[in-house]
């Protein structure tokens, strides 16, 4: 999907990170089933494939993009590496429910978070683990080295894919910054951004839904970016896990699991 910018259109335009799978542009392959935490989620629509990324966050949770699309037919897989050469870790999975974030904007991207319930519980192991959700809220500070991870585009083109699991890390930037550099649009607490100032590194399409992970702890999920991945002039931006967000992801989460043992004790 991308969103047309009236004030851009002639030279730029912004995109969300989502339509055409695989790659990270700049980056590499990870070590296989180094990021456990990594899952791959398919959606048929019509004769296409959307494909996005998301972080498994308790044993029956995945935490994505609210522009990500979500339905009843989405496929989610667990311990994947490769989606072309599958091994014994993948763990497959149907959507049990899914829920954005009731204050998701899909003109402004604000609050980009959507939760997806697992089908099953995930079996735990070496190549599947949930990453906890944040316990720091505080802003990123600016030039904190970040990581992000997916099979989203490596370059440009149309057609760039590869089919493996691909890193790369990128510098934060303040939100202030941000703002400048992508004004007129709004660049609000719920948000934040990374560049690489040189170009040549960046998440793209195919990566949205995806972790943004600083000093070891889960801060962001992938949202949108230029349309031209890895342009130097303008960052990426991501959902911002704030207290706020992180508060409702724990109480959906509780009010879910509520519901179910109250169904399980009739």
């Amino acid at each position: 999907m991308r969103v047309f910018l009236p004030l851009f259109a002639a030279t730029f335009t912004l995109f969300i990170h989502q339509y055409v799978c695989t790659e990270i542009i700049g980056g590499k392959e990870v070590i296989p089933h180094s990021r456990p935490y990594m899952a791959f989620l398919a959606t048929p629509v019509g004769t296409k494939i959307k494909m996005c990324g998301g972080t498994l966050i308790d044993s029956s949770w995945v935490l994505t993009a609210a522009h990500c699309t979500i339905n009843s037919d989405t496929i989610i897989k667990l311990g994947l590496h490769s989606w072309r050469e599958e091994d014994q870790y993948v763990q497959r999975f149907q959507v049990s429910k899914w829920r954005p974030h009731p204050r998701y904007k899909a003109e402004t991207l604000d609050n980009d978070v959507q939760l997806v319930q697992l089908s099953g519980k995930a079996t735990l192991n070496c190549a599947v683990k949930p990453l906890n959700l944040p316990t720091t809220f505080s802003d990123v500070e600016e030039e904190t080295i970040c990581e992000s991870a997916g099979w989203g585009r490596t370059r440009n083109e149309q057609g760039s894919t590869s089919d493996k699991l691909l890193e790369v890390s990128l510098p934060a930037i303040s939100r202030d910054e941000c703002a400048k550099k992508w004004d007129p649009i709004k660049i609000t607490e719920n948000m934040m951004c990374t560049l690489d100032a040189a170009g040549g590194k960046d998440t793209c399409r195919g990566d949205s839904g995806g972790p943004l992970i600083c000093e070891g702890e889960l801060r962001g999920v992938v949202s949108f970016g230029p349309e031209n991945c890895a342009y130097p002039e303008y960052p990426s931006g991501y959902a911002f896990l704030n207290e706020n967000i992180v508060n409702w992801i724990k109480r959906e989460i509780k009010i879910v699991n509520w519901i179910k043992r109250e169904i399980e004790k009739k």
